[in-house]
């Protein structure tokens, strides 16, 4: 019997620090965190990720922010009820570097967290896996 293989959607985003803070984003439609960045579009099968990402950056935070890329550090997956499909989104690590943050209407509202005192909850994330993801990965950094 011949496999049927997933298939994902990918995406890019970046956990952008400041003075030892990390900038989430609260998504306008459910309330919940979220990181700037997004989904490659179907022509951008050549570009090169690190430009996908400054496409999805600009849109998400203004064409003024400037930050440093980093590599990839962790990925997790959300399922999009609507289309039926798995987004792969892996995240990059990015340093802020100057420039004020304006947001899309995909975001209400920004904080930059100091992740030794904010304790993250399930509830403020799409999945139990993305929140996992993030706690993994905050909890290898202290």
């Amino acid at each position: 019997m011949k496999k049927i293989y997933a298939i994902y959607w990918i995406a890019f985003k970046i956990l952008l620090e400041k003075s030892g803070k990390f900038l989430f984003l609260t998504t306008s439609e459910r309330e919940l965190l979220d990181l700037p960045g997004g989904r490659a579009d179907k022509n951008e099968g050549k570009v090169p990720i690190k430009k996908i990402l400054q496409r999805e950056v600009k849109e998400e935070l203004g064409n003024d922010l400037r930050y440093k890329l980093g590599g990839p550090i962790f990925q997790y997956r959300r399922y999009n009820k609507i289309k039926k499909i798995y987004n792969l989104i892996t995240v990059y690590d990015a340093k802020y570097i100057a420039g004020p943050i304006r947001l899309s209407f995909e975001h209400n509202k920004y904080q930059w967290l100091d992740l030794k005192k904010y304790k993250f909850k399930e509830k403020e994330f799409y999945t139990k896996e993305e929140y996992e993801a993030f706690k993994e990965y905050f909890k290898n950094q202290k």
